[in-house]
């Protein structure tokens, strides 16, 4: 199945800006979630066989364009990583900087967001990145609310035990997605 030209249209014409506010909640930068926008719909474009259609069009978009997201997260943190990694091999491994800690937590959560199942991190991305409620984020995923909130402590407490973060919100350990 392929979307024609006006469908495609459509479906910029009503969901580009959500897509926007998702992607720009996840990168913490308006021209980097233009551009994860449009990835987006060139994927829609791409795959268009993939959709299935007992889902809305919004749900599929909404796992491109976070996966696409999280990918240029990742991506953006290895970039990091990598001049971390030169710098010190230019002024010596005695010199750091005062990031370094902050830079492996994103890294562990990022870990942290692969590992988990599909659900779990569809919970996650609704509820702390696109601030969701859990009854919104419950719809969205298509579990109960008690699910979603049982999914949502079991991520938090791994986090905590990884990361050895002393409070119990994940919300306080997500500053670091603007870097």
């Amino acid at each position: 199945m392929e979307f024609t030209d006006e469908e495609v249209a459509d479906l910029y014409d009503r969901y580009a800006h959500v897509l926007f506010h998702r992607c720009r909640s996840i990168l913490r930068n308006e021209e980097d979630a233009w551009d994860a926008v449009q990835e987006t719909f060139a994927r829609v474009i791409k795959n268009a066989e993939t959709f299935r259609r007992q889902s809305s069009p919004l749900t599929w978009m909404y796992r491109i364009s976070t996966n696409y997201s999280l990918n240029q997260l990742r991506n953006r943190t290895s970039r990091a990583a990598t001049r971390r990694d030169k710098r010190a091999d230019i002024v010596g491994p005695e010199t750091t900087e005062s990031g370094d800690t902050f830079l492996g937590d994103h890294e562990r959560i990022l870990e942290l967001l692969e590992d988990a199942d599909e659900q779990t991190r569809a919970c996650v991305v609704h509820t702390y990145f696109d601030e969701c409620t859990r009854e919104e984020t419950a719809k969205l995923v298509g579990l109960s609310v008690p699910t979603v909130r049982k999914r949502l402590n079991a991520f938090l407490l791994r986090a905590r035990r990884q990361l050895g973060v002393a409070v119990a919100f994940l919300a306080a350990v997500l500053p670091w997605i603007r870097a």
